[in-house]
């Protein structure tokens, strides 16, 4: 194997997603002197994987209480990195989170009272009055997150990346990891050559299992194939972002898991709402689309049809990410428990995007043997190897 580049690193992040490039960036930022470097197995800007896409939800209504508690902090860094970048990444829009008063809402009240959260607590009857493309049922609590918005995806994923570089990171796309050589110097093979670095960082998202198997570590960690639709409005100006503290904010709702769903208002294409389920289809990541039918669409549209008026019931757009799910639905970050110079953040789950900042600060805390700004016990690797 040739050497791909004759220095050893301090850090190695594999993987270029929305954690890893925070991840590095949050490295660098901690300590000026550390050799940086992220490789990507795919072109940069590629849509493969789990953070590519004009728009994610960034909110702070969170039913867990670890992540409610992280989402100030996340929101602080983001404003920090758009101030830097000199780039608007977050579009404020507000938040609805709805579903009957004995669901997750509940929970989600719970904690915006508990963290001083600017918020609204609405029926359904004054949600309809105030929101005039919803159709809620008179008994739903619908719970306004006033912080709630959109995160730019691509342009986060470029910002991110840019800062990186321009403070002396060192990116290599198109470099794939073909083996993980553990010791006090890690060896990395990839298709490219071979690399030494003293620690590594993996954040490689739906490929994180076929990177730690080897390394002797079998996690439940599911590969899903998640479907974005996007639903022509017949009113666009009531669906647009930025028309009015009227008009369509981001959304998701708790009613159970045969229907649940998740929007964005009008904002990647002109006309078009994003709405998609939760619910997703497990796949190999490195076949993602063997078979390319979306399944999701008759359940969107009965929610659509249920909940919303003004919306055509038929897709106009089609598009696919995938997510990798942990059995509980929480991260993961931690250190592998035999080579502790190795860092695990994986199993994102579909909601790690809008926290990318503070979970690239908690890697970049362990990868550093920093004390954690968080209490880790939740996101240990112990609760899923028993």
């Amino acid at each position: 194997m040739s050497v791909l580049i004759d220095t050893v690193y301090d850090i190695v992040v594999i993987g270029a997603g929305v954690e890893g490039s925070a991840t590095a960036l949050s490295l660098i930022n901690s300590d000026k002197t550390c050799t940086v470097a992220v490789l990507e197995q795919f072109q940069l800007g590629h849509t493969r994987g789990s953070s590519h896409g004009g728009s994610r939800i960034i909110r702070s209504s969170y039913d867990v209480q670890c992540y409610a508690d992280m989402m100030p902090e996340a929101f602080k860094l983001w404003d920090e990195i758009e101030k830097e970048a000199g780039i608007q990444l977050y579009y404020k829009t507000y938040g609805t989170f709805f579903g009957h008063p004995d669901s997750a809402i509940k929970l989600i009240i719970d904690n915006f009272q508990r963290l001083n959260c600017d918020h609204e607590v609405l029926s359904g009857r004054e949600a309809n009055e105030r929101y005039k493309f919803f159709q809620l049922p008179e008994e739903f609590i619908c719970a306004v997150d006033k912080s709630a918005g959109i995160l730019a995806a691509t342009k986060v994923l470029q910002v991110l990346q840019s800062l990186f570089t321009k403070k002396g990171g060192t990116i290599i796309d198109s470099c794939q990891v073909t083996a993980i050589i553990p010791g006090d110097i890690i060896t990395l093979e990839t298709n490219k050559g071979s690399l030494k670095t003293k620690k590594i960082v993996i954040t490689a998202g739906p490929w994180s299992s076929k990177l730690l198997e080897p390394l002797g570590l079998k996690l439940p960690l599911r590969v899903m194939r998640a479907e974005v639709f996007y639903w022509k409005v017949d009113h666009p100006e009531l669906c647009t972002v930025g028309s009015s503290s009227r008009t369509m904010g981001v959304f998701s709702q708790s009613l159970d898991k045969n229907i649940s769903c998740y929007g964005i208002p009008c904002f990647e294409y002109p006309g078009l709402v994003k709405i998609s389920p939760h619910n997703s289809t497990e796949v190999d990541p490195d076949n993602r689309d063997a078979n390319p039918s979306p399944h999701g669409i008759k359940e969107v549209a009965k929610f659509v049809e249920t909940f919303f008026q003004g919306i055509n019931l038929t897709p106009s757009i089609v598009e696919y990410c995938l997510t990798t799910l942990t059995p509980d639905e929480d991260f993961i970050l931690d250190q592998h428990p035999q080579h502790h110079n190795i860092i695990i953040g994986a199993g994102f789950s579909g909601h790690g995007f809008k926290l990318a900042p503070v979970v690239g600060k908690l890697l970049a805390e362990l990868a550093l043997d920093l004390p954690s700004s968080y209490d880790l016990q939740p996101f240990r690797l112990s609760r899923l190897l028993k």
